[in-house]
């Protein structure tokens, strides 16, 4: 009977959480992508790491094959990258699909693949895709990444079928 109990005290929970299938967005994935993604894509276009900055909670972790680090470490070394190929004239851009989006009013898990493509000054492009998860707050108002955890290299094939 206790165990009954217990999974029943979590069903509220469970009903207040929305999971849209296929990454399809609800309304609070049109927030989302308004505070969060959509300012991702522009910073990496512009190479304005404190914009890109903003859409993490100061306490922000990423994770990756490597380990894990403090968002504020994995910036630093972002915007070197930035200064870096700027200065050679190589221009970046990011894309995000998703394959899971399940959210409430205030915490959200996102999983889905980023395309991140780099394009030399002689205007060659190289796209690397990966697969990625995020867990998301709202933080005074906004959307903020608490948690982004980098996961495998995958293909085009496997991008373009996550439409």
């Amino acid at each position: 009977m206790i165990k009954l109990r217990s999974a029943l005290s979590l069903l509220p929970l469970w009903l207040t959480s929305a999971a849209l299938p296929d990454g399809q967005a609800g309304p609070t994935s049109a927030a989302i992508d308004a505070d969060v993604w959509n300012p991702v894509s522009v910073s990496v276009a512009k190479d304005d790491i404190a914009a890109m900055g903003r859409v993490y909670h100061p306490e922000a972790v990423l994770v990756t094959d490597q380990g894990t680090r403090p968002i504020a470490q994995a910036l630093a070394g972002w915007g070197q990258d930035m200064v870096t190929n700027k200065a050679k004239g190589i221009k970046a851009s990011v894309a995000v699909r998703f394959g899971k989006r399940q959210d409430d009013a205030t915490t959200a898990f996102e999983s889905g693949m980023f395309n991140y493509t780099v394009t030399d000054r002689a205007g060659v492009s190289k796209p690397s895709y990966r697969r990625f998860e995020a867990l998301l707050v709202k933080s005074n108002g906004k959307w903020r990444v608490l948690m982004e955890h980098q996961l495998d290299a995958v293909s085009e094939t496997a991008w373009n079928a996550l439409r």
